[in-house]
């Protein structure tokens, strides 16, 4: 939709269909864009990505990218628990909360007037419910219809999602240094419990130790680079270890 032609993967089933990063170039007004479909990094074990893999995959994108300019999140109407798990991860865990990021509501085929969904206190008090701020909301519909019945609809938020990522993107893209990035974003999404990481320590730690040899060979990643994200990576549990995670991971002990 955004790149003005249909290349995207999409599905209506449960399990989803993004199992890897996938990247297109869209041209709006005039400047390129490179737009990332992301793999689904909170579905875990439980899923159709193992967290394993999706880990695998984050890392990968990672080492590709020079900075991130905006933050594209589609939802479908309702917020759920993976649907704020989801904005957690990208928003405040990957992004360290230093990229904007724009809500885009899907499924509204039935809206008259599109904005009115954003215009209904309910849906704002979710959004507040939750702490979900987005630097901007675009109400739209996503696909034309088995008849083309929502064309002139799909038409007009075409322009208003383009339009959206023109006016909200940073123009200095943020980035990080990219292994201490990917070994902060392991502690945050182990802490938050996004992954369905094991959460005993002895399991953990067995499968990280098991799964990092065969990650480093799927991913191709030198022998230096292996060794300075392996060390990250262990400075990050060890962090974990000692307790200086999140506050509602902490046990107090009465005197």
């Amino acid at each position: 939709m955004i790149v003005g032609r249909a290349i995207a993967k999409v599905s209506n089933s449960a399990d989803g269909c993004t199992f890897q990063n996938e990247s297109y170039e869209a041209d709006i007004s005039g400047s390129t864009f490179c737009i990332f479909d992301t793999v689904g990094l909170n579905e875990g074990d439980q899923g159709r990505v193992p967290h394993w893999k999706a880990i695998q995959e984050l890392y990968m994108l990672i080492r590709q990218l020079d900075g991130v300019s905006l933050l594209v999140f589609c939802m479908r109407g309702r917020i759920k628990e993976n649907t704020r798990a989801n904005w957690i991860l990208f928003n405040k865990v990957i992004c360290d909360a230093q990229v904007p990021i724009i809500a885009v509501v899907t499924g509204l085929e039935d809206e008259a007037n599109l904005d009115d969904w954003w215009g209904r206190k309910e849906n704002k008090d979710a959004f507040r419910r939750y702490n979900m701020k987005p630097k901007a909301v675009g109400c739209i519909v996503s696909v034309r219809g088995d008849q083309n019945q929502y064309d002139a609809k799909y038409r007009a938020s075409q322009k208003k999602l383009r339009n959206l990522i023109e006016i909200s993107h940073r123009r200095e893209p943020w980035s990080k240094e990219k292994e201490a990035w990917f070994a902060r974003i392991y502690a945050d999404v182990f802490e938050a419990g996004i992954c369905f990481f094991a959460r005993r320590r002895k399991e953990f730690t067995a499968v990280m130790r098991n799964a990092f040899d065969e990650f480093v060979k799927e991913v191709g990643m030198n022998e230096d680079d292996s060794e300075k994200l392996k060390r990250s990576l262990l400075k990050a549990e060890k962090v974990i270890e000692k307790g200086k995670g999140p506050k509602k991971h902490r046990q107090r002990t009465k005197q």
